[in-house]
């Protein structure tokens, strides 16, 4: 047997209604496994495979969602003065106009001192107080970064609920230089504020903010991270993020991985560190109607198993519904290989959409390590390794399948337009906040 791609649906239309009222055309949640190498050479050849997992979020059919508990933080500080802090005023201006009367709302701004301009409390008919309240926001000094999204996260306490959608919204444009301000400290901050059921996302503005310390805010409460080099996209911005908390399906999607003797997780593409275990899980916070999120685990088959072990994983998926703490397992997948003594019939077999999508995966990695270069002076090595990217992701292009080949030259692109910039031997700082971006959208699976 020969596993392509194996669907699941854990539960039916008629059991997929929340008690919030809204019902899907399918399932909450689909997923997907296929691997890059369905058979595999019983030779001395690679016996690495990617399995890759996709999970989907059910499209939804009436316009009923879970309230939101929502937190802006603001950066008001000097840097913000002028067009900068009017255009966040008026982005924020239209976020409340499209909020529904029964989410909770709170607002948080911070230069030197941090204050709370809004307290939180359902939104009702408070639309122009609040707005007035927006308005009369004005710039002030320095930029106390964790005291605001910490002052952000205890607003939420009051209303924190498994019956709402808890996030804090940060937006700054300069680098926090009050209190603590290290990005193990701020990554620290949303590790703890995601283990109460908070995440925060964080959006920076402009080139001089830290794109290092917003990106892992952000992924240690698996939020969304946006790069806005114009003030003119701030509403498109705020627009994208109420859109995707107003259609959640699902949270604490648990996507677990079980490999047998024999077979070796090595890493999650894309990914920090090494696999220690042979069960590994990742769990994605939120899943909204229609949002994909892939991962990809790269295993070794050891010598031992090859022509004697076919299933060499099991994939378990579960979640919670999202205005509720129960919990659904939706469904195990077996991944399964075959063997053949024919490297050619093997090499005939690899499903090449997916080893594409693997080397995405890889780059993203591989440009945190450009990154890291460039950020301690050593243009030599930055250079060597995004050669070697451009090399990798051309080499990948040459056997995908079109939709990947789009995907492919756009990361092509991006590495070009980095050697470009090189030129100059250094990264400019809108270079580097493209790049990091673009690495964290992937890796985050969120593109």
């Amino acid at each position: 047997m020969v596993l392509g791609a194996m669907l699941f649906a854990g539960v039916n239309t008629a059991s997929a209604r929340g008690s919030y009222g809204t019902s899907f055309t399918e399932a909450p949640i689909l997923f997907t496994t296929a691997l890059d190498k369905p058979i595999v050479a019983k030779g001395k050849g690679d016996r690495k495979v990617v399995v890759k997992i996709e999970v989907e979020g059910g499209k939804m059919i009436r316009p009923d969602r879970v309230p939101l508990n929502l937190a802006i933080v603001l950066d008001r500080s000097g840097s913000m003065s002028g067009g900068k802090l009017e255009q966040a005023k008026q982005a924020a201006m239209m976020l409340v106009d499209q909020l529904d009367c029964d989410d909770v709302l709170s607002l948080v701004v911070y230069e030197t001192e941090v204050q709370v301009v809004l307290p939180a409390g359902p939104l009702g008919d408070r639309r122009k107080e609040i707005k007035r309240i927006i308005k009369r926001i004005e710039t002030g000094g320095s930029t106390a970064l964790y005291g605001g999204v910490e002052a952000g996260g205890r607003q939420l306490d009051e209303f924190l609920s498994k019956q709402r959608i808890n996030r804090v919204m940060l937006l700054s444009d300069g680098i926090a230089n009050v209190g603590p301000s290290s990005n193990r400290e701020i990554s620290q901050l949303g590790s703890r504020l995601s283990k109460s059921g908070v995440s925060v996302t964080t959006i920076g503005l402009g080139h001089d903010y830290n794109e290092t310390l917003m990106t892992s805010l952000a992924e240690a409460s698996d939020a969304n991270y946006y790069y806005v080099a114009d003030v003119e996209e701030l509403p498109g911005v705020f627009k994208d993020e109420l859109g995707e908390l107003q259609s959640i399906v699902a949270r604490e999607v648990v996507i677990e991985i079980r490999c047998p003797e024999g077979v070796r997780p090595l890493r999650f593409l894309g990914r920090p560190g090494e696999l220690k275990s042979r069960t590994e899980s990742i769990t994605f916070s939120t899943l909204s109607s229609e949002q994909t999120r892939e991962l990809y685990l790269e295993c070794v088959l050891e010598e031992s198993i090859l022509g004697k072990l076919n299933e060499i994983a099991d994939v378990e998926v579960r979640y919670a519904d999202p205005d509720s703490s129960e919990g659904t397992v939706l469904g195990v997948a077996p991944i399964v290989v075959g063997y053949t003594e024919d490297e050619k019939l093997a090499e005939a077999a690899k499903d090449l959409a997916v080893s594409a999508e693997a080397a995405i995966f890889i780059n993203a990695e591989e440009t945190e390590r450009s990154l890291a270069y460039a950020d301690k002076g050593d243009i030599v090595a930055c250079r060597e390794n995004l050669e070697s990217q451009k090399a990798a992701l051309t080499d990948a292009y040459m056997y995908a399948p079109a939709a990947q080949k789009e995907m492919l030259q756009e990361e092509i692109a991006a590495v070009e337009e980095a050697q470009r910039d090189l030129e100059n031997d250094a990264l400019s700082k809108d270079q580097r906040k493209k790049l990091s971006a673009g690495s964290w959208m992937t890796r985050n699976s969120k593109r």
